[in-house]
């Protein structure tokens, strides 16, 4: 009976990393994927000719010396992905339907506070408030900061403070605050919830530069993966995991749907934890504790429309177009009679030429319950009148953002839709939930999920434990994988980089 050091099940972002980072240390490692395709939400796939991504298909803080930078070197990838940087004054665009004025976040402190304050002249003291303190949280996280002391602890003030109560703060132009909050699509903030540090991590790691991968984001997933066998890894595709089994203190094995066991020391899972905990057997798990995660809020789904477009006739978008039909960012105001709100607009980059656009993703948020009528269905099997409610929906939105870009219509050769209810099958988030647990600044410790488990060798990962995006599942997997060979030693690795 063959004997792993390390069975990782999941093989989004998190995962892989987790698996490249201890196979590297000489760690026997599996990792387990149930689907054909490696990465969860970092997949992409061909349409038509045109390449998509199921999330968002841009990375932030990858120029030389930066965080993430820092992080894809160490991993052994950074001169093995195509990347594109986004334009330096403009990477994205915030617009409201009743203001023509398209507002930019430019890269780089002072130029982002520069081009702004072409629009908000008076408040270039609180643009470079606000930045300035953006950077400070951020670099009071561990393992964001790769020059100073692991030591360094976040304010608990930063923990509970709201980001909505914060934006309110620094500066009392209204229309700017709605500004500054225009990357909400990004972490689904909520207005009465969303903490300070989540809106930090974000808009500061993309201020400081902001990439997009050439020919879709999946090439990171297998370059990861390239380097996880070189090592000596084992990648398990279309094998999903049906259950951890053990004893009260540890986990002995995984069992899979076809009636494997797999055996190892130590078991990480990168699935969201009520469903890592749902998998566990209700006589081992602690009946509180499983009641705590399952309990948690998610934040908001995603409803994708992905638009094939007819050659040569859509420029090539060089930025993000985030367009809000109120002077409202949030989440919580969604409003299913008024749908769709907000779009979140992009035109993937390909190698072929960053002249045209093959193709346009539009994300807008949906709540779940608008699907929950088939949720016992699986994908490609949800009958025609699913297939109908998606045309009406991407119709409507295809509306709104020909608002926007009036010549819309007529470039479009095809689209196709997915809602939460694909994102849950893909990556197996409850609700199809677009960013995991919503944080909430109200009870910050009850929505922080460390790594560690009530099990001595279960560990999580991911971004659904406390960071988003690339950058912070990159940092959750060395969070993670630090639990297992030692905090100090990482951390003095990844600084040495």
């Amino acid at each position: 009976m063959e004997k792993f050091d390390v069975v990782i099940v999941g093989g989004g972002l998190g995962g892989l990393l987790c698996g490249n980072i201890l196979s590297r240390e000489g760690k026997k490692v599996c990792i387990i994927e149930k689907n054909e395709k490696l990465g969860g939400c970092i997949q992409s796939f061909s349409k038509n000719k045109s390449i998509f991504n199921t999330g968002l298909n841009y990375t932030e803080s990858l120029a030389e010396g930066e965080v993430l930078y820092k992080y894809f070197k160490y991993f052994q990838i950074i001169d093995k992905i195509k990347i594109r940087q986004l334009d330096i004054d403009a990477f994205e665009k915030i617009s409201f339907a009743s203001d023509t004025t398209e507002y930019p976040y430019a890269q780089g402190h002072d130029n982002f506070v520069e081009k702004l304050c072409q629009y908000f002249p008076k408040e270039k003291a609180n643009l470079n408030k606000y930045i300035t303190n953006l950077e400070r949280v951020c670099n009071c996280f561990p393992f964001y900061n790769l020059d100073n002391s692991n030591s360094i602890k976040i304010d608990e003030k930063d923990l509970s403070t709201s980001v909505y109560q914060y934006l309110n703060f620094t500066t009392q132009d209204a229309k700017l605050q709605q500004v500054l909050g225009g990357l909400n699509s990004l972490y689904a903030g909520v207005k009465e919830k969303t903490p300070l540090y989540v809106h930090a991590l974000i808009n500061y790691s993309f201020i400081k530069s902001s990439w997009r991968f050439v020919d879709g984001s999946s090439q990171l997933a297998e370059r990861i993966a390239d380097v996880v066998r070189a090592n000596g890894g084992v990648i398990m595709r279309s094998a999903e995991v049906k259950s951890f089994d053990g004893s009260t203190n540890n986990i002995d094995h995984v069992k899979l749907t076809d009636g494997q066991y797999i055996y190892a020391d130590t078991y990480i899972s990168n699935l969201h934890p009520s469903t890592t905990f749902n998998m566990i057997n209700a006589d081992l798990s602690k009946k509180a504790y499983k009641i705590r995660i399952n309990s948690l809020q998610n934040t908001m789904g995603m409803f994708s429309l992905y638009i094939v477009l007819k050659k040569n006739k859509f420029q090539y978008l060089n930025f993000n177009h985030h367009y809000f039909s109120d002077w409202n960012v949030w989440t919580n105001d969604y409003n299913e009679k008024c749908w769709p709100e907000h779009y979140m607009l992009y035109t993937p980059a390909i190698s072929a030429s960053s002249q045209f656009a093959t193709g346009i993703v539009a994300l807008t948020y949906m709540k779940y319950d608008e699907v929950k009528k088939w949720e016992n269905s699986y994908i490609n099997m949800r009958g025609e009148e699913y297939l109908d409610f998606k045309r009406r929906k991407a119709e409507k939105l295809i509306d709104l953002i020909s608002l926007k870009f009036p010549n819309l219509r007529e470039q479009i050769e095809t689209y196709y839709t997915a809602t939460p209810l694909s994102y849950r099958d893909y990556t197996g988030t409850p609700d199809g939930s677009s960013y995991g647990i919503l944080k909430d600044f109200n009870n910050p410790y009850a929505t922080i999920i460390t790594p560690k488990t009530k099990f001595s060798n279960l560990f999580l990962t991911g971004q659904n434990l406390n960071m988003h995006g690339i950058l912070g599942v990159s940092i959750s997997a060395a969070l993670t994988s630090a639990e297992i060979i030692g905090r100090e030693y990482l951390f003095k690795k990844l600084c040495d980089i």
